[in-house]
C-alpha cells in the first residue's frame, strides 16, 4: 500500500523534504538482524547509475526519471531495539534496478521459505529436486524471443506424464548471465522440486538424469542435446534453505555498472520487457494463494516480511541528498 502512492504528489513531496536536508544531519545507519550494513547508499548509487546509462541509450525521459527517484525517501519505524522497519518507500519496479532487484531477491526469499515450510507439514515425508534447464547462448537481440520459448517449453516438459505422477510442487525462476568473451547471453531456469519419496522406488517412477536431457530437448523442440542437471537436496533444513537461495539469484548475476557495457543494459531490458521470471506449480501455488501472499515481481517492495509491516515506534525519514551522495536523516 505504502509503495504506490501518487508519483506527482511524492516528487512534490521529496522535493520539500530534500530542501530540509542540513549538512550536520545525521547519516543514515540501517543494519540487519547480524549487524551488517542494507548498504542503502551504494544500492541508490548503482540505480543513478543505471538511470545514467538509459539516458546515454536514450530511452524515454520518464523511465529515466522513475529509476532516479527510486528510494529517494525512505520512511523507517524504529523499534525499541534501536532496529528500523521500512515503512514507506517509493521503488521505481523497474527489472535491472539493484535497489528494486534486492528488495524483491529478500521478498522471494521469505515467501518461498514460508511456502516450503508449509508444504513440508503437510507432505513430511516428501523429497526435493533441484533442476536446472539450459539453453544454447544467444545474442542480445534473441534475448526476448529465447526466454518466451524457454518458459514454453518448461511448460511442456511439466505437462508430462512421467513428471507429473510424483510431483507435489514446484518454484522457478529464469536467471540471465553474460558471456563477456562472445558477447551472448546464458537464459536458464532453476528449479527447485517437491517429489513424492515413491518417485526413487522404481524405474517407472525415477527420471536419470539422461532421461530428463532427453526430455528437455524434445521440449524445446531443438537438434542438440542440452545441458541438464538435476540433484537430490540434503533432506535437512540448511540443504532446503540453500536451494531456495539459489532460486532466488533475481533475475541476473550483479552488473558491475561501472564497468558493464550499454549494450547489455540495453539486451537484457529488452529481452526482460514484459517476461515473468518467476513461477509456483502444485502444492507450492495452492499454498502462497492461501498465505494470500503478494505478488513478488510486481507487488509492493517495502513490505518483503511481515516484519516490515509493524506500525508502532519511532518514525524515522531518511532523505537522498545528490550533493553529498548519501543518505541523511531529517530532524
Amino acid at each position: 500500500m505504502y509503495s504506490n502512492y501518487s508519483m506527482t504528489n511524492r516528487v512534490n513531496q521529496d522535493q520539500s523534504l530534500s530542501n530540509e536536508v542540513k549538512s550536520d544531519q545525521t547519516i543514515l545507519i540501517d543494519t540487519n538482524s547480524k549487524g551488517k550494513d542494507r548498504n542503502w547508499r551504494g544500492r541508490k548509487i548503482m540505480s543513478l547509475k543505471l538511470a545514467d546509462i538509459f539516458k546515454e541509450l536514450g530511452y524515454r525521459q520518464s523511465l529515466i526519471d522513475r529509476l532516479s527517484s527510486c528510494g529517494e525517501v525512505l520512511k523507517f519505524v524504529q523499534q525499541d531495539d534501536g532496529s528500523l522497519r521500512l515503512y514507506q518507500a517509493y521503488f521505481c519496479k523497474n527489472k535491472l534496478c539493484p535497489m528494486c532487484n534486492w528488495r524483491r531477491s529478500m521478498k522471494y526469499s521469505y515467501q518461498t521459505s514460508r511456502i516450503v515450510d508449509e508444504a513440508i507439514k503437510q507432505e513430511p515425508k516428501a523429497r526435493f529436486l533441484f533442476l536446472t534447464l539450459t539453453v544454447r547462448n544467444v545474442k542480445g537481440e534473441d534475448l526476448n524471443v529465447t526466454l518466451t520459448s524457454l518458459t514454453q517449453s518448461f511448460d511442456r516438459l511439466f505437462r508430462r506424464v512421467k513428471v507429473k505422477k510424483n510431483l507435489l510442487g514446484y518454484l522457478r525462476s529464469v536467471e540471465i548471465t553474460y558471456n563477456e568473451i562472445e558477447k551472448t547471453y546464458h537464459p536458464h531456469i532453476h528449479v527447485l522440486m517437491m517429489i513424492r519419496p515413491s518417485y526413487f522406488r522404481s524405474s517407472d517412477d525415477y527420471i536419470s538424469q539422461k532421461e530428463w536431457g532427453d526430455m528437455w530437448s524434445q521440449s524445446l523442440k531443438v537438434n542438440y542435446f542440452p545441458i541438464v542437471d538435476i540433484r537430490v537436496v540434503k533432506q535437512s533444513y540448511q540443504g532446503i534453505e540453500k536451494a531456495i537461495v539459489e532460486t532466488a539469484k533475481y533475475p541476473v548475476k550483479p552488473m558491475n555498472l561501472d564497468v558493464t557495457e550499454k549494450q547489455v543494459v540495453d539486451d537484457l531490458y529488452q529481452g526482460l520487457y514484459r517476461k515473468r521470471q518467476l513461477g509456483f506449480g502444485g502444492l507450492f501455488k495452492t499454498i502462497k494463494k492461501e498465505l494470500e501472499l503478494d505478488d513478488i515481481e510486481n507487488g509492493d517492495l517495502v513490505h518483503t516480511t511481515d516484519d516490515g509491516k509493524l506500525s508502532q515506534g519511532t518514525l524515522i525519514v531518511a532523505i537522498w541528498n545528490q550533493d553529498k551522495l548519501n543518505y541523511f536523516i531529517k530532524d
